[in-house]
């Protein structure tokens, strides 16, 4: 008996197989949470563009169905493209990247050159039905993605990430500016910031970025005959917006209060009619939510997209990489900035934009653009649960969250994540393998 336990403790344990990462690679599930947030605002959406169109609809048109068939239109050709995205390998976008963006740059110019001017903005090709500002939304955060992601810790020298970074920033904020189109501009320059900040830029370099970027759009809007008188209207009335000379912001405002708690319910709002809130199906959609549905309805809505960057970002923690890390951070980014600045022009907090509320307003490139977005958030959330669970270790659990300070390291890491070095999409480490602390003992003398 011992001898037989001497043996079998001296022989060596059997190695445990892993699968192939062919098959790993399928063997993860979508972020079912995320799709159901997604599938309310949709429904949600489509119930509002009927409620708040189908007067206007009459008057124009004599079709109270002309905005709400074209909305399921469109929101069929949305869900046909989510899927596809959420069906590509995220990785394949990073390959894609450079050529995705030379399309945009070429597509924006195109608007600019061949645009259709709508309401005094050259912003669509094609009398109207394409707007290129809204897919180069998401091409932009693709590529700025995949560049940060190959710079690495070497996003913190000047001359390799901010240099670089800024006249990007400032070829995108041209051609949009040119359209005009600011509040899109100003959307794209704040979530590249946010992606920079979290590859590992100094708070320093983030800080030149603002002011820059701050002193940049003052200077645009202190010039345009566009934007200029907008911004003056809006602080005139800054003190008093329902006595306000922007006569946008007065009517939304009003909506809202006409909505009280419960609202007026669906099909009650008067603030739809013509003379109303413009484009209440559309930019303004937010107002008539609150006329007809109340502030608990504004509040559904606010809860819904909080969830929406909730899934997120918990899709950026478990990205098994730092390109899908970025991406993630990225669209989540996107998405809530866009939200919040529609609702804030609605509430009166912001100037008036051209803002749309994402899966609500109506509008084809729009809902095209972000459901095509959420596909790519699908797409990294499964091959996240592919990915090797996070390690519980406490010598690497605390690679969940780390701001990264003085270390040159992104801000979002984990234990399992592998670092990209490349636009192909090579890993200097494999998923798996725990992150070794730097700096350790700088690191223990600040905690």
């Amino acid at each position: 008996m011992a001898t037989r336990a001497m043996t079998a403790k001296a022989m060596p344990s059997k190695p445990a197989t892993s699968k192939p990462s062919s098959t790993k690679a399928h063997s993860g599930s979508y972020d079912w949470g995320l799709l159901t947030i997604v599938a309310t605002l949709l429904t949600l959406g489509v119930i509002m563009v009927f409620s708040a169109s189908y007067t206007i609809g009459i008057y124009v048109f004599d079709d109270p169905l002309y905005y709400f068939i074209r909305q399921l239109m469109w929101l069929g050709v949305g869900t046909v493209a989510m899927i596809v995205t959420m069906r590509i390998p995220y990785t394949l976008w990073q390959r894609w990247s450079v050529l995705l963006m030379i399309g945009a740059f070429l597509a924006l110019t195109a608007v600019i050159v061949l645009g259709v001017e709508i309401l005094g903005s050259t912003r669509t090709l094609f009398s109207g039905s394409i707007q290129p500002a809204e897919p180069a939304q998401i091409i932009i955060i693709v590529y700025v993605s995949a560049w940060l992601a190959s710079k690495g810790e070497r996003i913190r020298n000047v001359q390799v990430g901010l240099l670089p970074f800024a006249v990007l920033m400032g070829i995108v904020t041209l051609l949009l500016v040119a359209q005009p189109k600011i509040s899109t501009a100003v959307l794209i320059v704040a979530t590249a910031s946010i992606m920079f900040f979290i590859a590992g830029a100094e708070l320093r370099q983030l800080l030149v970025v603002g002011l820059g970027g701050s002193a940049t759009f003052w200077l645009i809007i202190h010039y345009s005959a566009y934007a200029g008188p907008r911004i003056e209207r809006y602080l005139q009335g800054i003190s008093n917006p329902l006595e306000s000379q922007e006569w946008q912001a007065t009517r939304t405002l009003r909506a809202i209060v006409n909505g009280g708690i419960f609202g007026q319910g669906l099909g009650g709002s008067d603030y739809k009619l013509p003379g109303g809130v413009p484009l209440g199906w559309s930019d303004n959609i937010f107002a008539i939510i609150g006329e007809e549905l109340g502030l608990l309805g504004t509040l559904l809505v606010i809860f819904l997209f909080c969830l929406l960057v909730y899934r997120g970002l918990r899709t950026a923690l478990r990205a098994p990489d730092t390109f899908g890390m970025l991406l993630a951070t990225g669209i989540t980014s996107l998405l809530a900035l866009q939200a919040l600045l529609n609702a804030g022009v609605a509430l009166a907090i912001a100037p008036a934009t051209g803002i749309t509320l994402p899966f609500i307003s109506y509008g084809g490139s729009s809902l095209l653009t972000v459901m095509a977005a959420v596909g790519i958030l699908l797409s990294i959330s499964r091959e996240a649960t592919a990915a090797s669970p996070i390690s519980t270790d406490p010598q690497t659990a605390y690679a969940r969250f780390n701001f990264g300070w003085g270390n040159g390291g992104t801000r979002l890491p984990r234990a399992s994540r592998s670092v990209t070095t490349g636009p192909s999409g090579t890993n200097s480490r494999s998923a798996g393998q725990p992150v070794r602390p730097r700096n350790s003992s700088r690191s223990s003398h600040r905690t």
